[in-house]
């Protein structure tokens, strides 16, 4: 009766009548060996059953959130630390993350298209640079109201702006006026060059380094640039005229103006590129103001994110620390760690 009880409810009949071969016969298998041989067949049954169906473990389908980065950063090295930022907190936050450039985009109707086609493919957030605020009110009129957005080194009243970052321009506007204080001779006036189109940061600097350097004493024009191919003759219309000190806040025109400035004239700005390094170490520019590019990317992006994983808190701005780099301190730590963040 046992036996056949074990038949009709467990394993026992199955059990008691496992054999093994030995020399001379077969004889029944001990305890420890048909748990052995239990188990085997167990976990056969559960690989045969993992491989062909999802009925025991599902795949966890994850949710892939798509951020759109545009910037009309030019070439050079801030736009390179912005990237790897941006790189660096797509990889953290487990977000997929397309870039853009709006470098050769001139009309805010150029930029619109751009950002709607990303909503287009499936972006969620948005995260934009714009140096003329025009253009970044206009870029951002197509984007949902839902979609977060996070603006950098721009300005917009726009609502769908989430998160601002930018650099603190009351305290590059210091750094610059001093640099040009600590190495200006007696009597030398300021040019202020600039573009004719310009972000909103660019205008507070540029406005603010004026106002420090007038209550200086120093003699400070403002002077407005159609072409990078026009410094030229600027320069050497300033050399002929003598006592001028050259400052823009575009890095555009310092690389410009760097590359062109055969006269000694001191030229002073805001950015850095491979290119400004080199004038740096020629002395065809004398110093210039950078912001943390590569923090600042890393913030836009992880600002998106929280958002849209819901860890994001209401509005905010953040603002990035600025360093002045000059030929003697190109090499000071705390210089490499801003112009070179990811050495």
């Amino acid at each position: 009766p046992s036996r056949m009880r074990g038949h009709r409810f467990g394993y026992g009949f199955l059990l008691c009548r496992m054999k093994r071969w030995r020399k001379g016969g077969w004889i029944p298998l001990d305890k420890k060996m048909k748990k052995f041989l239990l188990a085997d067949i167990f976990l056969l049954v559960f690989l045969f059953l993992l491989s062909s169906t999802d009925f025991l473990l599902r795949e966890r389908k994850m949710d892939i959130i798509r951020i759109a980065v545009l910037t009309d950063m030019p070439a050079g090295r801030q736009l390179e630390n912005f990237r790897m930022g941006v790189a660096k907190a797509a990889a953290e936050w487990n977000v997929d993350v397309s870039f853009s450039s709006l470098a050769d985009m001139r009309t805010g109707e150029e930029k619109q298209a751009a950002v709607q086609r990303e909503l287009e493919t499936g972006c969620r957030g948005i995260v934009l640079q714009c140096r003329d605020s025009r253009h970044a009110e206009e870029a951002l009129e197509s984007v949902p109201v839902g979609v977060p957005v996070v603006l950098y080194d721009s300005e917009t009243d726009s609502a769908r702006v989430r998160v601002r970052i930018g650099g603190n321009a009351e305290e590059e506007s210091r750094l610059l006026a001093e640099a040009v204080l600590t190495g200006r001779e007696k009597g030398e006036s300021v040019t202020i060059v600039e573009p004719v189109q310009k972000s909103w940061y660019m205008e507070q600097l540029h406005g603010l380094t004026e106002e420090r350097l007038r209550e200086a004493g120093v003699l400070v024009r403002r002077l407005s640039l159609g072409e990078t191919s026009a410094v030229e003759t600027l320069l050497k219309g300033m050399a002929a005229q003598g006592g001028n000190i050259l400052v823009s806040g575009d890095i555009s025109v310092l690389q410009a103006l760097g590359e062109a400035n055969t006269e000694g004239i001191p030229v002073y700005g805001a950015g850095f590129s491979g290119a400004v390094r080199g004038f740096l170490e020629k002395g065809t520019v004398r110093g210039t103001v950078v912001h943390r590019d590569y923090e600042a990317g890393y913030l836009a992006v992880e600002g998106a994110a929280r958002i849209l994983q819901g860890k994001g808190a209401a509005e905010e701005t953040v603002v990035v620390e600025s360093v002045l780099v000059t030929a003697e301190t190109l090499r000071d730590k705390n210089v490499e760690s801003v112009v070179f963040p990811y050495i």
